[in-house]
C-alpha cells in the first residue's frame, strides 16, 4: 500500500543503538499502518509478533527514539509556513481492569488508565490541515486529583517544543481551558512565546491597573461587541462522561451559532497559592466572545480567551478565534488514536510497552487525520490526491456505485466509506466505518497486485 510504504519511509532513521531495532520500526510501521485497527495477532505472523513484542519492551527503545523521525518530517511540513498552530491538550487512555497492567493508574471505580499529553501541528492559514506530532508525553495518577506536578508538564512541553528546529515566532500555541495556569502564563510572557488559551477561572486582577475591578468577571462585564461571526458548533451527547465533564461540557444539539466578540486588555494578579519568584503581575490581552440569540434549553457559548496576539482591529479578533476553534482538530486525532488505531484494545502488559506502542501509533493516527480532513476541506480536489494511483484503480472496480470519470476526494471517501458498510443517507461516516473500508481496500489492492503479477 503506497501511503502505508510513505509513512514507513518517514518513520525510518531511528537511533536505539541497535541497528536491528531501527531497521525494525519501519517495517512494523508499515505493516501496521496498512490496517491500523486490527489487532497485532491478526495483522501479524507469529514470528512477526513475537518481534513486536520485544520491540515495545526493549528497555533501549524509548517514546521520544521512535518518534523522531517524524517529529523530524512535520518540522519539514512547518518550515515553509508563515505561522503553524502547535495545539496542546491531554486525553486520557483507559484499559479494561482485566490483565492488570503493570505501572498503571485507577480509573474512577474500576479499569486501569493513563494520560497522554500530545502537541499536534496544524497549519495556521485556516484550512487546519494537520501537519504532524511535535511531542508527546504521558503521565499516572495515583488518584482522581490533578497534581502540581501534572500542571507543570504544560510548560515543560511547551519550552520543548520551542526548542525544535522552527523559525523563531513561528509557532501559536494553542491550549484549551486546562492550560489556565498562572506559572505558564508568566513562562510564555517572559520568553515571548505566541499563544491563545482559554482562562477557566475568575482570576483576581491588579486593582491600580484595572480601574478598580477586583475580578476578572467585572472587566469582562464592559466589553463591548466590537465584530460577529457565525460558526457551526458540533453536536454533544451525555456519553460516559464524569460529572465533572457534563457540567463543564453541556450535551447540546448542531446548531449555527452567532458569536459576538470583544476585547480588554487586563493585569493578573499573582494568586497566593503561586512561588514568590513568580512576577507579582502579568498584562495579558483579553478576548470574550458570547452567544447572541441562543436557542431555548440550549447553553449559551461562552469563551474567555488569552493571547499574546494583537487585538486592536477585527481581524485581528477574528484571528484570534479562528486559531481557537482550530484546536477541536486534536479532539479528530484523539478519535483517529482510540477508534481509528484501536489503541485502548492493544493487549501490552506494562506502561513501558504501552507508550512506545503509542508513540508508534501518534503518527499512524495523524496519517488518518490528514485522509479524512483533505476528503472533507477540500472535497472537490481530485481524487489523486488522497489515493495512489492503484488504490483508485481497484476502488473504481469494486466501489458499490460506478465512479464518475475524474473522481473528487469526496466520491473517493464515500465509496471507502461504502467498502466498510456505511450507508450515504446516514451522514458523514464515522472512525469505525472509515476504517474497516480502508482495511478493504487495502486488501482489494493486495490480491490485485497478486493477480497481476502472476499474469
Amino acid at each position: 500500500m503506497e501511503r502505508a510504504a510513505e509513512l514507513a519511509e518517514e518513520m525510518s532513521g531511528a537511533h536505539f543503538g541497535d541497528a536491528r531495532l531501527s531497521k525494525r520500526q519501519p517495517k512494523l510501521v508499515g505493516k501496521i499502518a496498512a490496517a491500523p485497527d486490527k489487532s497485532f495477532p491478526m495483522l501479524l505472523s507469529d514470528a512477526e509478533l513475537e518481534a513486536a513484542y520485544r520491540f515495545f519492551g526493549n528497555d533501549s527503545v524509548t517514546p521520544n527514539a521512535i518518534l523522531a523521525p517524524h517529529v523530524g518530517a512535520t518540522l519539514g511540513r512547518i518550515a515553509d509556513l508563515p505561522v503553524a498552530l502547535a495545539i496542546h491538550d491531554t486525553t486520557t487512555l483507559s484499559f479494561r481492569a482485566d490483565g492488570q497492567r503493570v505501572g498503571l493508574g485507577r480509573l474512577r471505580k474500576s479499569g486501569q488508565a493513563f494520560f497522554a499529553h500530545f502537541t499536534l501541528a496544524v497549519n495556521g492559514d485556516g484550512s487546519r490541515r494537520p501537519l504532524g506530532v511535535l511531542d508527546m508525553s504521558t503521565h499516572v495518577r495515583a488518584d482522581e486529583s490533578k497534581s502540581k506536578n501534572e500542571r507543570d508538564r504544560w510548560g515543560e512541553q511547551i519550552t520543548r517544543v520551542e526548542r525544535l528546529d522552527v523559525a523563531r515566532r513561528a509557532l501559536v500555541h494553542v491550549m484549551d481551558r486546562e492550560g489556565d495556569d498562572y506559572g505558564l502564563f508568566a513562562l510564555m510572557l517572559e520568553n515571548q512565546y505566541r499563544f491563545v488559551g482559554r482562562l477557566m477561572h475568575n482570576r483576581l486582577l491588579d486593582a491600580d491597573a484595572s480601574d478598580g475591578a477586583e475580578k476578572l468577571e467585572h472587566a469582562l462585564a464592559q466589553i463591548q461587541c466590537v465584530v460577529t461571526r457565525e460558526v457551526a458548533l458540533s453536536s454533544r451527547s451525555a456519553g460516559l462522561r464524569s460529572p465533572v465533564q457534563k457540567r463543564i461540557h453541556p450535551p447540546r444539539d448542531r446548531r449555527l451559532a452567532k458569536l459576538a466578540i470583544g476585547s480588554t486588555r487586563v493585569t493578573l494578579r499573582r494568586p497566593s497559592t503561586q512561588p514568590r519568584d513568580r512576577p507579582a503581575t502579568l498584562a495579558l490581552h483579553v478576548v470574550r466572545v458570547w452567544e447572541l440569540e441562543t436557542p431555548e434549553g440550549e447553553s449559551p457559548v461562552e469563551w474567555v480567551l488569552v493571547t499574546s496576539e494583537p487585538i486592536d482591529a477585527e481581524a485581528q479578533l477574528l484571528q484570534v478565534l479562528d486559531w481557537y476553534r482550530a484546536r477541536w482538530t486534536i479532539e479528530e486525532f484523539f478519535k483517529a488514536l482510540k477508534t481509528g488505531c484501536a489503541y485502548e484494545k492493544r493487549q501490552i502488559e506494562d506502561l513501558h510497552g504501552l507508550q512506545n506502542v503509542l508513540a508508534l501509533f501518534a503518527p499512524i493516527a495523524w496519517h488518518l487525520l490528514l485522509l479524512r480532513s483533505q476528503a472533507r476541506d477540500a472535497p472537490d480536489q481530485p481524487a489523486t490526491t488522497v489515493l495512489a494511483p492503484t488504490q483508485l484503480k481497484v476502488l473504481r472496480a469494486f466501489a458499490r456505485k460506478p465512479l464518475p470519470d475524474k473522481p473528487t476526494v469526496r466520491d473517493a471517501y464515500l465509496a471507502i466509506a461504502a467498502l466498510g458498510g456505511h450507508i450515504k443517507h446516514n451522514g458523514d461516516p464515522g472512525w469505525q466505518t472509515l476504517g474497516r473500508g480502508y482495511e478493504k481496500l487495502i486488501t482489494l489492492v493486495e490480491g490485485w497486485r497478486a493477480a497481476s503479477a502472476a499474469d
